[in-house]
């Protein structure tokens, strides 16, 4: 198996940032993710309300990383019914099918926010850092 180097040069970057502003980072992210959500959630269709519903926050798992996510065990169905194969129909929604034409809600919202989520992140981290570096 093969080693990923800018991986691990990003992991040995990130180490040599202080924890004060690792923190700001993150918080700030998380703080973004949510409204990046609530704002997925207010363009996605609405039927049953399953959709909204599975829209969501989850971490990547170190707490530095999070994660918008739709779909999931809320909005998979079976292909038709008897049929064991299931299918999200999230999936659908966003991309379309053979029987459906595409009702884009989460791409687009995110194309639209990300320059503005990005923004916000890298002033939490200057403000956290020059907070740490001027004490």
């Amino acid at each position: 198996m093969s080693s990923n180097a800018s991986l691990e040069r990003w992991k040995r970057r990130l180490a040599k940032v202080p924890l004060d502003v690792r923190k700001a980072a993150s918080a700030t992210a998380l703080s973004e993710a949510d409204g990046l959500a609530s704002a997925i959630k207010a363009r996605a269709p609405r039927d049953d309300g399953a959709l909204q519903e599975s829209i969501r926050t989850e971490s990547g798992g170190t707490g530095d990383r999070w994660y918008v996510k739709a779909g999931g065990e809320r909005t998979t169905r079976p292909v038709r019914e008897g049929a064991s194969t299931t299918y999200d129909y999230a999936l659908g929604q966003e991309f379309g099918n053979a029987h459906v034409p595409a009702q884009p809600f989460f791409w687009p919202t995110y194309r639209m926010l990300r320059r503005a989520i990005r923004n916000r992140i890298a002033r939490a981290v200057q403000a956290a850092a020059r907070k740490t570096f001027e004490t």
